[in-house]
């Protein structure tokens, strides 16, 4: 058909449909005879080898069905290994803390789980800190953190911000206990680990208040003495250190100095380089207590307890007439051990 005629019929839009198709179909047909020439005969094509992978999930791998045992023999001894590397370490630390409580120094740590100890806790309160304030005999005196902690990382972390070194991060109330309680609380679960610092540190951080390094440079007779007994008692091991510690603390005590009585009346009380002799430690708290040395007055309400012929309530009234302010006595009652103490106080009091 002429071209005229096939742009007439375009333009007045009454082609056939079946010449419509036909012209459709021309490009198709002249592309597959392109196609045809192009591609080559049969003769020219060469056979290629045909690679298809495939992952076959049915049958493991050869590999692994020959070292099969081998595999599970090694996972099981690296559970193993692990496992035993925990119990190890879990064993040493509670040695650790027997070690510590049996044979408590001053300014230890004690991480304690307060649940066990009492019921009525908030959902985030759990652990707390306790450290080693006093030692009388065989009592010693724990103050308790301010703050609580759910985990026990925790506990460490607060040592590692030196959170510590903060005045009031424990508290000023005192809790007396004997070492058998102590171990006890082991036992039981509440002291859950013992730490001891070196040189005040503990994890590289200092763990105590930035006030303990404070100093006076005022003479004061018997301080001298007072600080070289306690040099040699720290070195001592019950050796000849503890008998020079001794004779200081014998010349500071001589000068009047309370902390010198304090820690003379402390060897008689442990029977540390001298028999053992809890009259006399009596004797030497009291004279520190009529100079108003705080220690002094709590040593002393410790001791009486353990002496039937000692009179709380006459102690008191001795201190009271001297003119000793015996107010902080009223967070004594909060640490007292026996009802009878109680009404010691409160007649002190009076």
């Amino acid at each position: 058909m002429p071209q005229a005629a096939v742009r007439q019929y375009k333009e007045d839009e009454h082609l056939p449909t079946a010449e419509v198709d036909q012209q459709a179909a021309l490009p198709t047909e002249s592309e597959e005879a392109l196609a045809s020439v192009d591609s080559p005969t049969a003769d020219d094509k060469q056979e290629e080898p045909y690679y298809h992978y495939t992952v076959d999930t049915k049958d493991p791998d050869p590999w692994l069905i020959k070292h099969k045992s081998k595999i599970i023999a090694l996972v099981i001894l690296a559970a193993v290994a692990v496992a035993g590397s925990m119990f190890y370490k879990d064993n040493l630390l509670n040695q650790q803390t027997q070690a510590i409580v049996a044979a408590p120094q001053l300014n230890d740590f004690y991480y304690i789980d307060f649940r066990v100890i009492k019921d009525n806790l908030r959902p985030a309160e759990k652990f707390r800190m306790a450290k080693v304030k006093d030692i009388t005999g065989d009592v010693v005196t724990l103050n308790f953190s301010s703050y609580f902690y759910l985990q026990e990382h925790e506990l460490n972390e607060a040592i590692r911000y030196a959170q510590l070194r903060f005045e009031k991060f424990f508290q000023e109330k005192r809790h007396n206990y004997k070492i058998s309680e102590l171990q006890a609380m082991i036992e039981s679960g509440a002291i859950v680990l013992a730490r001891r610092p070196e040189g005040n540190m503990l994890d590289g951080n200092v763990v105590v208040p930035d006030s303990h390094f404070d100093s006076s440079s005022v003479f004061i007779p018997g301080k001298k003495e007072n600080f070289s007994g306690l040099e040699y008692l720290k070195f001592a091991n019950g050796g000849k250190r503890s008998e020079l510690a001794l004779e200081k603390f014998q010349e500071s005590a001589d000068y009047g100095f309370a902390k010198g009585q304090v820690n003379l009346a402390q060897m008689y009380l442990n029977g540390t380089a001298v028999d053992k002799d809890l009259h006399q430690a009596l004797t030497l708290f009291q004279k520190a207590a009529l100079q108003a040395y705080e220690p002094a007055i709590l040593k002393y309400a410790i001791v009486c307890q353990q002496v039937e012929s000692c009179a709380i309530a006459d102690f008191y009234q001795e201190v009271v007439n001297a003119g000793v302010n015996i107010e902080f006595t009223k967070q004594a009652n909060v640490r007292a051990t026996t009802k009878a103490f109680e009404k010691a106080l409160e007649d002190a009091k009076n």
